[in-house]
């Protein structure tokens, strides 16, 4: 992919800047910051993750993600909640998903 005429070379951005991006990505949680990360990675970086990774201290996957997800417009959720040790909804109310499976076994 062709270097967009738009982006700025890193060398543009001041130690301040670099910090200021880092600590806005910082407050930003998951798919958020990926989309963030992508388009910082674009604006200064050429749509390059290893740039990103040099002068932002990302995580290359994380930013190739990001990218990936900006160019398909499909978003990558985590399984993260099924593994947190979180209670599913079904686990917190019992009785109505079991009223629920039984109205859905009624129809099947």
């Amino acid at each position: 992919m062709p270097p967009d005429s738009h982006a700025q070379p890193a060398s543009t951005l001041t130690a301040g800047h670099v910090e200021d991006i880092k600590l806005a990505a910082s407050k930003m949680k998951r798919v958020e910051r990926r989309a963030f990360q992508a388009a910082m990675t674009e604006k200064y970086c050429s749509a390059n993750p290893r740039r990103a990774e040099a002068l932002f201290g990302w995580s290359r996957a994380a930013v190739e993600l990001g990218l990936h997800e900006q160019r398909s417009g499909c978003v990558c959720m985590s399984a993260q909640a099924l593994v947190s040790g979180r209670m599913t909804w079904e686990q917190k109310h019992p009785q109505a998903a079991a009223a629920l499976w039984e109205i859905a076994e009624a129809h099947t």
